[in-house]
């Protein structure tokens, strides 16, 4: 997928989680680092495993549905936190725990952006080709100061969170608000993302392109488009 190719495109979304950043060290060190102080003495590896299990238990951030709003947001969050923690009998305060880690994920701290994100300078050469650049991410409201905070707000002309929009990939909803937002067809929209079920088959029920990040080469290279870095991008 070369440079030229891409800015063909009249918009470009992004994915985040996987594409854009990742969780820095891990959620379950994260989790296990300020919990420490509230009877905590488990592994964050442990702390690891149940979050997944839990993750996937629960549906993910998908399982809001159409609801919107940090209460429903918050409720998501606290109690999938909460089991996480219930194999080891809980912590002391865990209302206080909660808030102090709910809080700290919305910061810079534990979140680091992919080094060929930003080395790439893929979206200045975008934005210079008159690309329109959005975010199209399930993600709760903390999405806004999480990109503000990792300096990567200003480079999109939109943000949307499915917990916002009541919608949450592969519905077709939240990629028709970005359409909306952009003012472009789906013919003229490419999403770049992560994950096939979400991001690829997302895309493909509106009628967009859609590239996969695949860093890690999970996938094999076939009727899907993809790419294992931005750097390929150029």
């Amino acid at each position: 997928m070369e440079m030229h190719t891409l800015s063909q495109y009249k918009a470009i979304f992004f994915d985040v989680g996987g594409t854009l950043l990742r969780v820095k060290p891990s959620v379950g060190e994260v989790y296990a680092a300020h919990a420490r102080c509230f009877g905590f003495l488990g592994s964050g590896k442990e702390l690891d495993a149940r979050f997944q299990r839990e993750w996937e238990k629960s549906g993910g951030i998908q399982s809001l549905g159409k609801q919107s709003g940090e209460e429903a947001e918050k409720k998501f969050w606290r109690d999938l936190v909460f089991e996480v923690f219930a194999p080891s009998g809980g912590l002391n305060d865990f209302d206080r725990y909660f808030e102090i880690v709910y809080e700290a994920f919305s910061r810079k701290d534990h979140w680091h952006v992919f080094d060929d994100v930003l080395d790439s300078g893929i979206f200045n050469k975008l934005k210079k080709c008159g690309v329109i650049l959005g975010v199209v991410s399930n993600w709760d409201s903390r999405l806004h100061s999480i990109l503000k905070s990792t300096n990567l707000a200003g480079y999109f002309d939109f943000i949307l969170a499915s917990a916002e929009v009541g919608s949450a990939k592969p519905d077709k909803k939240i990629f028709i608000e970005a359409l909306r937002r952009s003012g472009v067809s789906s013919e003229e929209a490419c999403h770049v993302g992560d994950e096939i079920r979400t991001d690829v088959e997302g895309a493909k029920n509106v009628g967009m392109d859609s590239i996969l990040i695949d860093r890690d080469g999970k996938y094999e290279k076939g009727r899907i488009v993809t790419v294992r870095s931005f750097f390929e991008f150029l």
